[in-house]
């Protein structure tokens, strides 16, 4: 479980989180809100790639340390940027990332079936379009098997086949123990799956509720 406690987050002067209170379970939980709403500074909170200005990050009850190595390795998380290395092909850059994170490199094959890549595998980054530098930036974060899945608008600049893998390749990573946050403006495809919702608003929570218990937690 990831629990946030009072969270803030600045950037220079702009407030981006305030008072942020959620408790996000197993399962997939869908992020969303208008632009500027905080999506993307949550995730990356959670990511540990932002240091709140004041709150705790909790990950199964311990405090979020951003020296953690071992919690590092837990964590997927894709941005708005692929985080990918331009000059190498798809295939070489899954491989790095596996061996990094220390997961198998047998799943380079899997996950670039499962995100439709495996005829562009042997292409180079910077060859590739918006689009499939998006399905090739997930199969990153996949590739790992993360316990932690944390992908910010992952459907943005896709048709509907391209999103629909991307969308199968995700249900298939769902496992007991494992937790996703989604952040999407496709709040209609991602409803269709996800086992929770979070709404933001101006940095703060608006709406937090699971849908197995069709509980309304804020």
């Amino acid at each position: 479980m990831i629990e946030l406690e009072d969270v803030r987050a600045v950037y220079a002067r702009t407030i981006a989180l305030d008072h942020v209170d959620l408790s996000i379970g197993d399962g997939i939980t869908g992020l969303y809100g208008p632009n500027g709403s905080g999506k993307s500074t949550l995730l990356r909170v959670i990511a540990g790639l932002h240091r709140p200005a004041r709150g705790h990050v909790r990950f199964d009850g311990a405090p979020r340390r951003m020296s953690d190595e071992s919690l590092r390795r837990r964590i997927g998380y894709a941005g708005h940027e692929a985080g990918l290395y331009a000059r190498l092909s798809v295939e070489e850059n899954l491989s790095l990332f596996a061996a990094l994170w220390g997961a198998s490199r047998d799943r380079v094959p899997v996950v670039l079936e499962q995100v439709g890549l495996r005829d562009r595998a042997r292409s180079r980054v910077d060859e590739l379009s918006a689009g499939l530098k998006k399905r090739a930036s997930v199969a990153r974060t996949l590739v790992c098997e993360p316990d932690i899945l944390l992908l910010d608008e992952p459907f943005a600049t896709l048709d509907d086949e391209s999103a629909d893998l991307l969308t199968a390749a995700i249900k298939s990573w769902r496992a007991p123990g494992r937790c996703a946050v989604i952040a999407t403006h496709g709040a209609k495809r991602l409803k269709a799956f996800a086992d929770a919702a979070v709404v933001l608003r101006r940095g703060l929570v608006a709406s937090d509720r699971r849908y197995d218990s069709d509980e309304v937690l804020r």
